[in-house]
C-alpha cells in the first residue's frame, strides 16, 4: 500500500490528514493556483496606482490593467481544474471567476474617468469596478479560508478570515471617510461635478488606502500556497 501523505499545518495546530497520492496532485494545482493569485495581487495595485496618476497613455494603460488580471484568471482556471477539493469549491471559484471578469471588464472605465473626471457615467462605472474589485479581494480570501478548513490549517483559517475582515474594512472605510471628509468641507454642497473633480486630484498618499486590501490578500495567498504545496509533497510518518 503506497504511503499517504500527510498535511499539517505550519504551526502544528490541527491534526494531520491523511492524503492519498491523487488528492496530491490535487493540493498541488491548488498551491500552483495560489501561487498565480499571489503574483496578480502586486500586479493589479501597481496597474491601479499608475492608473490613478496617469503615467502612461489611455491604450497602454489599459493593457497594462488587463494584463494583471491574466494570472488571476490562471489561478482560477487550476482551482477549477481540481475538482471538488473542499466543500461548495467550484460554486465558491466561479463566483470568484464571474467576479473578476466583470472587474476586468470595468477596469478601462477607471482610465477614462480619469482623463474626463466629471462624466458622471465614466465616474459610476470606475466606482462599480472598485465595489467589484473589493468583493473579488473578499472572495478570494474566502477561497483561502475553505483551501485552510480542506487541510485542517487552523492559522490559515483564522488570517483568511482576517484577511476578508480587513479587506472589507480598508473598502468601505475608504469611502465613508471620503464622504464624511467632503461633507464636513461643503464639497457634496457644491455639487457632482465638484466632488468628481476633487476624487480625481486625491493626493498619492490617499491612492494607498485603495492599494492596501491588495497587500492582506497577497499575504494570505502566500500563505495558501505554501500550506497547499506542504500538503502536497510532505510524506507521511
Amino acid at each position: 500500500m503506497m504511503a499517504p501523505h500527510a498535511l499539517r499545518s505550519p504551526a502544528g495546530a490541527g491534526a494531520p490528514r491523511a492524503v492519498a497520492p491523487g488528492d496530491a496532485a490535487r493540493l498541488m494545482r491548488m498551491s500552483r493556483g495560489f501561487s498565480c493569485l499571489f503574483w496578480s495581487m502586486p500586479l493589479l495595485s501597481a496597474a491601479h496606482a499608475a492608473a490613478w496618476r496617469s503615467v502612461l497613455p489611455v491604450h497602454w494603460m489599459i493593457g497594462v490593467l488587463l494584463a494583471g488580471f491574466l494570472p488571476l484568471g490562471c489561478g482560477l482556471g487550476m482551482f477549477r481544474a481540481c475538482g471538488n477539493i473542499a466543500p461548495q469549491w467550484n460554486t465558491r471559484t466561479g463566483r470568484v471567476l464571474l467576479l473578476a471578469l466583470v472587474g476586468a471588464s470595468l477596469s478601462p472605465f477607471l482610465v477614462w474617468w480619469r482623463n474626463a473626471p466629471t462624466r458622471g457615467y465614466l465616474a459610476a462605472n470606475a466606482a462599480a469596478h472598485y465595489l467589484v474589485m473589493i468583493a473579488l479581494l473578499g472572495g478570494l480570501n474566502r477561497l483561502a479560508g475553505a483551501a485552510a478548513r480542506r487541510m485542517k490549517d487552523v492559522p490559515l483559517e483564522r488570517e483568511a478570515r482576517a484577511g476578508l475582515i480587513m479587506v472589507l474594512w480598508l473598502g468601505f472605510c475608504t469611502l465613508g471617510a471620503l464622504v464624511w471628509l467632503y461633507y464636513r468641507s461643503g464639497v457634496i454642497e457644491a455639487g457632482v461635478t465638484t466632488v468628481l473633480i476633487h476624487l480625481a486630484q486625491l493626493p498619492t498618499e490617499a491612492h494607498m488606502l485603495f492599494v492596501l486590501p491588495y497587500a492582506m490578500t497577497a499575504y494570505v495567498m502566500w500563505r495558501a500556497k505554501e500550506t497547499g504545496f506542504r500538503g502536497a509533497v510532505r510524506p507521511g510518518p
